[in-house]
């Protein structure tokens, strides 16, 4: 958020620049407009270098374990080693058994779906946005009784991506 505070800041500069535009006081209108055409200039320079540091959000997926579960859910029946976990149009991971396995490069901007198969089948599927956690970090974890959760990775200690 901070570089769109700046954003923010540069484009009022500009705007203020121009609007001084017809205070000439001693200064040739040429000059002048060629200091606004900088002022502008340097805010839409600044903003697209601006705009290109966003860092990518990334979903952290905890690991779940290889053995069957002993208490489900209705409806959450699922084989551990067959549960994969896909997110919007990229290729189904297997869900780790020893380690978390980080899914990146996923824009902050976009809604995304999340889609857990087991056995050729879809056990459940939700969409999410990284606006509704306030984070870019999340991690999604998954048991078959308490079903998928996702959460910011600051109040996920089990999730462990590097």
């Amino acid at each position: 958020m901070k570089g769109m505070q700046q954003i923010a800041m540069l484009r009022r500069y500009a705007l203020s620049n121009i609007a001084d535009a017809g205070n000439t006081r001693g200064m040739k209108w040429g000059t002048q407009l060629r200091s606004n055409a900088c002022a502008l200039l340097i805010v839409f320079l600044a903003c697209a270098a601006l705009s290109g540091q966003r860092k990518p959000g990334t979903v952290c997926v905890a690991p779940n374990p290889s053995e069957p579960p002993t208490r489900i859910s209705p409806g959450g029946n699922y084989n551990p080693a067959t549960l994969s976990v896909k997110i919007d149009k990229r290729q189904p991971i297997l869900w780790p058994h020893k380690e978390s396995v980080k899914i990146g490069d996923l824009d902050l901007a976009e809604r995304h779906l999340v889609v857990l198969t087991s056995d050729g089948r879809r056990i459940e599927s939700f969409w999410f946005r990284f606006a509704e956690y306030n984070s870019g970090e999340l991690c999604v974890s998954f048991d078959g009784y308490q079903r998928v959760q996702l959460r910011d990775t600051k109040s996920s200690p089990w999730c462990k991506c590097k």
